[in-house]
């Protein structure tokens, strides 16, 4: 097998980079795999390409990782390239909760959708296609694998504008289904499920165990478990989890992925009790939201450390990076391999949505590429959510690539979280004045 180059850019991502390397070194192809890290700050792509080598002694793999500190020069060559940036930072992504707090717009997340979403994708959708066009360059045969969030909208704007091979992967997915197949008390062996809708809002069309239908089990333990809105805090996703069980009880299937994210696409769950806290257990999301941008420091401590040889290196499983080490080993030997949900132009795949947008489906990974396994029409309810969130951020993709005020002001007045046009050029306005550098395109 010929030498396979894996370009990661945003190597600088404390979480994401060492669980890749981790499931790259234990591939039974990894000793052909060579690394290469490009972050906008150099000294992150050295630790990590240091801690990288580190992983792949430990594992026994002669992978070579190495730093790069020019995004072109990484990318020569690249078979696979993969996206984990963060325009903006931890600081930018905090920013995206507290503008639209001050008009009283309360999200659990921010990454995807609700103002928070819109401004995220207002400062990725360039880099991200910026990338895009340098793979198309020097790279043009590579497979683009982005997990920045908004997943659907930059996978939108990579497709709308290059044409590059590009596949969206997120983790969330596969954790509801673990969850849940955890809480019905049934081992993960022979059992098949289908999810299907767009990122961070998909719907389980079935699940069943060789022919016995498990749909009737999973309503009804969620049914006796789920729907109390005045919750306690909850971290967990699962059959208890309250704004599921009503979407579930409104639409007729369940939601993934969790609570936290589901919520951000409707108008009536997030609000405050008078407590100060969300309705719904939805406090915890927030929680894990804030605790997670404000953990970054610490991480890069332990790295550091583990570059320099001070503090060790152990072996880590089940990293979130797995499933792009699978779709990688079935491109390079051909060998099919199903994937739970990937995000790619739906070109047909769900038959209600619109062609152009990006929808997560099961996809067949094999010889002939990424092949979207064709679902058919989801319930008219759903494919109405679904389709005017779609349309939304087609108008965020156009504004991100335009720098275009008009367009931007569109995408959040029509996000359910904000309908105001009011709030809408406060938050684009205050948004702006935090971060002129990214988002100077878009003054009056």
């Amino acid at each position: 097998m010929s030498k396979q180059i894996f370009t990661l850019i945003g190597a600088g991502s404390t979480v994401f980079t060492p669980g890749l390397m981790h499931d790259l070194a234990q591939s039974k192809l990894s000793n052909e795999f060579e690394v290469h890290l490009y972050d906008i700050n150099y000294e992150s792509a050295e630790i990590m390409a240091k801690v990288g080598n580190r992983i792949s002694t430990l594992h026994n793999s002669k992978m070579v990782v190495k730093a790069f500190d020019s995004q072109r020069e990484a990318l020569k060559g690249a078979n696979f390239v993969t996206t984990t940036i963060a325009v903006g930072a931890a600081a930018g992504w905090k920013a995206d909760l507290e503008i639209p707090r001050k008009y009283g717009i309360h999200q659990t997340v921010g990454d995807s959708v609700g103002p928070g979403g819109v401004l995220r994708a207002l400062r990725h959708v360039p880099a991200l296609v910026s990338i895009a066009e340098d793979i198309a360059d020097v790279a043009p045969s590579a497979w683009y694998i982005n997990y920045s969030n908004p997943l659907t909208a930059n996978v939108r704007g990579i497709t709308k504008y290059t044409g590059v091979n590009v596949v969206g992967l997120c983790h969330g997915t596969m954790h509801t289904r673990s969850k849940l197949l955890a809480d019905l008390n049934i081992p993960d062996d022979g059992v098949e499920t289908i999810f299907a809708g767009i990122n961070h809002l998909c719907w389980l069309l079935g699940i069943k165990r060789g022919a016995e239908d498990l749909y009737p089990l999973l309503k009804e333990t969620v049914f006796k478990s789920g729907g109390d809105k005045e919750a306690a805090i909850n971290y967990d996703e699962g059959v208890h989890s309250p704004v599921s069980f009503d979407l579930f009880k409104t639409f007729g299937l369940y939601p993934a992925p969790g609570d936290r994210h589901v919520a951000e696409f409707f108008s009536g769950y997030l609000s405050l009790q008078e407590s100060g806290e969300l309705h719904w257990g939805l406090q915890g999301g927030l929680n894990m939201t804030e605790l997670y941008i404000g953990e970054k420091s610490d991480l890069w401590d332990e790295l550091r450390g583990q570059a320099d040889g001070s503090i060790p290196v152990h072996k880590r499983d089940n990293q979130e990076a797995e499933r792009l080490v699978s779709i990688a080993e079935a491109l390079i030997t051909g060998k099919s391999h199903v994937e739970l949900a990937v995000n790619v132009p739906n070109n047909g795949a769900i038959s209600s949505l619109p062609p152009e947008a990006v929808v997560e489906v099961p996809a067949l990974i094999g010889a002939n590429g990424v092949t979207p396994l064709r679902v058919g029409a989801l319930p008219k309810a759903i494919s109405t959510v679904l389709t005017q969130r779609s349309q939304q951020q087609e108008i965020t993709v156009s504004a991100a690539r335009e720098q275009s005020r008009a367009l931007a002001l569109q995408a959040l007045y029509l996000d359910p979280l904000v309908a105001s046009y009011q709030k809408a050029t406060g938050i684009l306005d205050d948004a702006i004045e935090f971060d002129p550098v990214h988002l100077g395109g878009f003054v009056k």
